[in-house]
C-alpha cells in the first residue's frame, strides 16, 4: 500500500475514533433553584441545564436537614435549559424550616444544589383542607388550622366538647377563601383575630 493511500485511511480511522468516543462520552448537568430561600407557600422551582439531550430522564432525590431522603422524583426534560416547578407548595404539615439538598442524576451525571424553608410567619393552608369547607364543617376546619400548628391560638385545650360558636358571615369568608378569592394568609391572619377578640369561640 502506497503512503498516499495510508494517510486517507488514517484520516477516517482517527474521524471514526473521535465520533466514537464522544457518542459515549458523558453530558454535563447543573441544576439550580429559583430561589436560596422558600417561604411556607412558595413553590419549589428548578433549573436543569445540560450539554445534550440523551432522552432519558433527569432522576433528583431530596434530602433534608436530617439526612431523610426522598423517593426517587423522575422529571422529562425536552430542552437543554428546562425549568421544572413542583404543583405543590411547601407546607409547615410536611417540611419543616431547615436547609435542603437536591441530589441529581442525568444519564450518569450528577449535580447538587441546596435550598433553604424559613417559617416567616406567613400563612399557607395545604390544598386538601378546602374540602373541609366543602362539606359545611367550619369547626373542623379551625380545630385543623390549629392542631396543624397552622395558626397560632394562645390557651387552645382542643375540648371538642366545647360549644362552638362561627358567626355565619364568617362561614361566607372561608367559602371565599375555599374559592380562591381570599389568600391563604388572610384567611388564617383573620382566624387568629377573630378568636383572639373572641369573636369566634371554638
Amino acid at each position: 500500500m502506497s503512503r498516499s493511500r495510508r494517510i486517507p485511511i488514517l484520516v477516517i480511522v482517527g474521524i471514526l475514533s473521535l465520533g466514537i468516543q464522544h457518542s459515549f462520552a458523558t453530558p454535563t448537568l447543573e441544576i439550580s433553584t429559583s430561589k436560596s430561600v422558600y417561604e411556607y407557600g412558595d413553590f419549589l422551582s428548578i433549573n436543569f441545564n445540560v450539554s445534550e439531550l440523551t432522552g432519558k430522564d433527569v432522576i433528583i432525590h431530596i434530602v433534608d436537614s436530617s439526612s431523610k431522603t426522598s423517593a426517587p422524583i423522575d422529571l422529562s426534560i425536552y430542552n437543554r435549559n428546562t425549568t421544572i416547578t413542583s404543583p405543590y407548595a411547601f407546607y409547615k404539615t410536611i417540611y419543616s424550616p431547615g436547609t435542603y439538598h437536591i441530589e441529581a442524576e442525568y444519564s450518569g451525571s450528577n449535580a447538587t444544589t441546596s435550598f433553604n424553608i424559613i417559617d416567616s410567619g406567613k400563612i399557607a393552608i395545604p390544598v386538601e383542607l378546602k374540602t373541609i369547607v366543602n362539606h359545611g364543617d367550619y369547626e373542623g376546619l379551625i380545630r385543623e388550622l390549629i392542631n396543624d400548628n397552622i395558626i397560632n391560638v394562645a390557651n387552645y385545650n382542643n375540648q371538642t366538647n366545647q360549644i362552638a360558636y362561627i358567626p355565619q358571615w364568617f362561614k361566607n369568608s372561608a367559602n371565599w377563601w375555599s374559592e380562591g378569592l381570599t389568600s391563604d394568609n388572610e384567611f388564617g391572619s383573620s382566624i387568629q383575630y377573630l378568636i383572639q377578640k373572641g369573636i369566634i369561640i371554638i
